[in-house]
């Protein structure tokens, strides 16, 4: 009996080693979301098999293969515009350019400006999202052929979450729900064209824009002075102020004495540099809200993305925008009626320069080419762009003592000490003197507070955007740093309120507008006491 019952312990025991040799199955998480994606495509999309794409491990739907005639993008250092919408699988919208379909998801904001993203796509890095940036800049993989994304090229990709990361939608470009972590998503893309150097393109769109809105003067320049101890850029700065105001006293009194003889001649409806070694960036001193602007500039621009009914010089974003002629004809009329017509010709010599007072104040609408407010401090302006005002306006303090001093962007600081006082102007810079390679991200925020009557809302404060922009014009500004301000946006949007018998809070949300990389910028400024 004991034999046998230790016969069959150690019969037990060879068993159980046994057992212990066999080693769990291990797959992770990457090899399961592409066995259960490759089944979704076998089952619900069984053409699109044979476009698996090795890298990445996603798949590609060719909607459109594009323009055959124009240059492939593929293995190239360009910039993109592209339109994105990006759906899960089962449909719901996750983000998207497109401003009707916006509307239909009620997440559609007077704020958002609803064009093409722009983004570099590399050889060594890129600003896209990995699966978008992988069938733009390979040779994509479709059946037995081989296809090169190009201008009107058309995607339909079906990515796994291992290339997608955190989508990030914001601004009013987010869609019904935030994709959830470690989901595939289905991403449509239409590319509107390309660029390789964003910096010269950005400054030919500016001169486009100033010589059908005035024209651009070019045949003089100021005098420089002898080379000194001074910065240089400070120098430059200064000489432009001394030759259109004269050079000041000790006690900050402008002398009778005018160093240049012909300071009228900024006041002749064309655009000027405020400072003469800074390329476009270009003041327009003799200007008029009655004159308004010409926002097809860039209508003759086949670069951009002029395609069917999307294109930067005709803009179409709901009914905000269907009729921006009309619709910038009410903020001239509503400009004039607040602010007057601003200084005649006649009355330049007249009026003081903004640098005989310690400090000044600015009203101003920030607008991009295509005549879309992307900020603004005046309030007759927020009541007929978003039909009401949530907070009133206020005037921005500029000091005068060291201009370069002022938390603003480089195109006010240099700008703004070359006007004078009860002047109308408008600011043109490229974004070296604004949001630079970075932009600033758009955002939507919510923020509750309590009471029934009670509108709080702290300001979101952008500051921290840091722009950084190695300069392209060869003025040894390579490595500038500038502080943007414009995001922070000093009036309230759309509130919403939750009030009921048991609930008193008030709910706020906020949308900023995103500006994005090389984007150049109109202000249309007036400065007061």
């Amino acid at each position: 009996m004991n034999r046998l019952f230790v016969g069959i312990a150690s019969l037990l025991a060879i068993v159980l080693m046994a057992v212990s040799c066999i080693k769990e199955p291990t797959i992770d998480f990457d090899d399961i979301e592409q066995r259960s994606l490759k089944a979704w495509i076998a089952k619900h999309r069984p053409e699109l098999v044979d476009n698996y794409q090795e890298e990445g491990g996603y798949y590609v739907e060719v909607l459109d293969e594009g323009c055959a005639d124009s240059v492939a993008i593929t293995g190239k250092d360009v910039w993109l515009w592209y339109d994105f919408t990006g759906r899960s699988l089962e449909g719901t919208v996750c983000e998207t350019r497109d401003w009707k379909l916006a509307q239909q998801l009620n997440t559609y904001t007077d704020f958002t400006h609803y064009v093409p993203t722009f983004r570099f796509s590399g050889k060594e890095t890129t600003t896209m999202m990995e699966g978008t940036y992988l069938a733009t800049f390979n040779k994509l993989k479709i059946g037995d052929k081989e296809l090169e994304v190009r201008y009107g090229t058309k995607l339909r990709l079906y990515l796994p979450s291992a290339i997608v990361a955190t989508l990030g939608a914001d601004g009013g470009y987010e869609g019904q729900f935030g994709l959830e972590d470690s989901k595939p998503l289905v991403v449509d893309m239409n590319i509107y064209g390309h660029v390789t150097n964003p910096v010269a393109y950005e400054g030919s769109r500016v001169e486009a824009f100033a010589n059908v809105n005035g024209g651009l003067c070019t045949e003089h320049k100021t005098v420089k002075e002898e080379e000194d101890k001074e910065n240089e850029e400070t120098k430059a700065l200064r000489r432009r102020i001394i030759s259109r105001f004269g050079e000041e006293s000790e006690e900050g009194e402008e002398t009778e004495e005018e160093v240049d003889t012909r300071p009228l001649e900024f006041y002749d409806g064309r655009w000027h540099q405020p400072v003469d070694t800074l390329e476009h960036l270009l003041v327009k001193y003799l200007y008029s809200p009655e004159t308004g602007f010409n926002f097809d500039a860039v209508a003759a621009d086949k670069m951009m993305y002029n395609n069917d009914n999307v294109s930067e010089n005709k803009y179409q974003a709901g009914n905000t925008y269907s009729n921006l002629s009309d619709l910038d004809r009410r903020i001239n009329e509503a400009l004039v009626e607040r602010f007057g017509t601003g200084l005649a010709r006649e009355d330049v010599l007249e009026a003081d320069s903004v640098n005989k007072k310690s400090s000044i104040n600015v009203w101003y609408i920030g607008r991009f080419l295509d005549g879309f407010i992307f900020d603004t401090n005046i309030d007759e302006v927020k009541e007929i762009i978003y039909g009401k005002v949530e907070s009133k306006g206020e005037a921005l303090s500029f000091t005068t003592a060291d201009p370069l001093d002022n938390k603003y962007i480089l195109a006010w600081n240099y700008a703004i000490p070359t006007l004078r006082l009860g002047q109308w102007a408008t600011i043109l810079t490229v974004s070296t003197y604004a949001y630079g390679l970075e932009g600033q991200s758009g955002s939507t925020t919510s923020t509750t507070t309590g009471g029934n009557d009670q509108a709080y809302y702290d300001y979101l404060n952008y500051m921290n955007y840091m722009n950084y922009m190695n300069n392209y014009y060869g003025n040894s500004y390579g490595g500038m740093y500038n502080n943007g301000y414009y995001g922070y946006n000093p009036y309230y949007y759309g509130y919403t309120y939750n009030n009921t018998s048991t609930d008193t809070s008030v709910t706020v949300t906020t949308t900023s507008t995103e500006i994005q990389a090389y984007t150049p910028l109109i202000f249309q400024v007036f400065i007061s006491k």
